[in-house]
Order: C-alpha cells, then structure tokens, then sequence
C-alpha cells in the first residue's frame, strides 16, 4: 500500500507517506489530563484513521506493531529516512569463543522436541506451488529474509549458498526455504534481489516463498517472525530466525542469525564468520537426514 506526494490519488482511498507520517504523529501528540491533544490540530479526514487502524490491525503480526508504531515511528518525519530500520531484537552479538565447543554450538541451535511443524503453501520463484507437507522425507531448512535483499538477506543467503554446497550428496535430502518478511514487495522471480545478491539463483536446493499478505502473514505468525512496517510504507523490519525441520515432518530445532549492522543499516559479517556458520547449519541439517 504505497503511494507518492502530499495528497491520495483521485479516487484513491490509499495513504501517502506524507498522511502516514501526520496519521502517527498526531496519534502520538501529548494528552493533557482529560485526553485532548495540548495543542490544537486540524481534524484528520475520518478516511485516514479507518485506514490507519486498518493497516495497524490487518500488519499487526504478532500484536506488537502498534506499540513499535507509537514508540518510534509516531514522531513528526525527520529530514532523513532510512528504508530499513533496526530492530533491538536483531541479534549483533557473535559468540564468544568459551561457546564455539562445536558447529551447533556456534550457530545457537536449540533443539525443541518434535511437534508437528506448521504446514503451509506459497509459491516459489518460479511461480510453483510449494507446499511443507510435500517435503516429507527431506530436511527442511526454514529462513526468513525479503526480497528485494536489504535486511539480513546478503549474510543469510550467503551462509545458505555455502550450506548448501558443503552437504554434497545429502543435499538432495535437505531443501532450504526461504520465506518473504516484505508485506509490500511480494512479486519474486528468479532475477530477485533475495536470490541475486547471495548467489542463490542457481542453487537448486534453495526456494524463496511469497504469497499474499494473508497467507505470509499465517507462516509468519506460526514461526515467530514479527514484521514491523514503519510510518511509510517502505520501512519494513523483521526479527530473524532458522528453523530445521525433520524428514518426518516434525519442528526439531531453530537458532538465530546473528549479524553486523552498520549505522546506514547494512548487514553484514566477515567471510570467515559466515564461512563457520554455513559449517553450523549444514551440520545441524545433515545429522537431521535419515
């Protein structure tokens, strides 16, 4: 739900980022004892707080996008912006060598039982239907990244990229999925940034997952990932997560990526560093194959 200028097209009920920004400031005023705003403010057309509550409800993800929206992004809009904000719950801290005992170790892998895992369908980069339940028999390792590759994608995709090729023959065993976390850019193809950038558009044990809003936002909700869509449209966080999911289908094991952010919000981490993860999560899958 995107749109330009100061004003919604003719005909449009859609927001600009400019209303966005008025919307959660406004939302966002100091109240004095009995409620009112301090200072007086020009009356917000009725359109735009149905819209804005909507967009709150309908992105809400987890209930936890209103606060996030309040807290930060219901301030009056600066002179600059950023397209992908930090998250405080994005892991930045690398382990510390009393922790590097072994290859899970260093990843964090959490075993976690074995509860059937949530299924669901998308469709790939080539547009095909993929369904978790038709993956019974293989590994499925679940990742969460968006599309157009400007969150943890260049240091998730790489740690893919390299898992995928140190599995050798057990790589048809293991399928890595990696699920859209941008509720606004759900077109993929095989040219996306999500698979470009990393180098995963010719790795054919890797798919990158879309669909609509409604069924992104299932999975999302099923595996823990908090979206968090920012007073325009384009700011769009997410915390991360991998999943592994055995041959029988069973939910075994998650572990967090970790990375470095730098203040113009790029990720990023050392070759050696992502070198020793990609070791992590192509043991933790390969001990999974049965």
């Amino acid at each position: 739900m995107t749109s330009s200028g100061t004003g919604s097209p003719h005909g449009s009920d859609e927001l600009s980022d400019q209303q966005r920004s008025e919307i959660f400031a406004a939302a966002n005023a100091p109240r004095d004892a009995k409620g009112y705003p301090r200072k007086a403010r020009a009356p917000i057309p009725k359109k735009f707080v149905i819209w804005a509550v909507a967009a709150i409800i309908f992105l809400g993800l987890g209930g936890q996008i209103a606060q996030h929206f309040f807290q930060s992004y219901g301030k009056a809009p600066k002179t600059s912006t950023t397209t992908s904000p930090s998250l405080t719950v994005t892991p930045t801290t690398i382990p510390t060598s009393s922790t590097l005992t072994s290859l899970e170790s260093y990843i964090g892998v959490k075993f976690i039982g074995s509860a059937k895992a949530h299924t669901f369908t998308l469709k790939t980069q080539s547009n095909k239907k993929w369904s978790l339940d038709a993956q019974k028999g293989k590994v499925v390792v679940l990742t969460f990244y968006n599309s157009i590759c400007n969150d943890v994608c260049p240091v998730l995709g790489a740690e893919l990229r390299q898992a995928a090729q140190k599995l050798g023959p057990a790589d048809t065993n293991v399928e890595f999925a990696i699920v859209n976390t941008d509720p606004n850019r759900r077109s993929v193809s095989l040219e996306s940034r999500a698979l470009s950038v990393p180098g995963l558009s010719t790795t054919p044990s890797v798919v990158f997952l879309t669909g609509s809003v409604t069924k992104l936002d299932a999975v999302w909700r099923a595996y823990g990932i908090r979206i968090i869509v920012g007073a325009k449209a384009s700011q769009v966080a997410h915390n991360n997560a991998i999943y592994f999911i055995g041959p029988s289908g069973a939910l075994v094991a998650y572990a967090t990526p970790f990375v470095t952010e730098s203040t113009s919000g790029v990720f990023s981490l050392s070759a050696p560093i992502i070198h020793r993860y990609a070791q992590g999560i192509a043991a933790t899958a390969s001990s999974l194959v049965k």
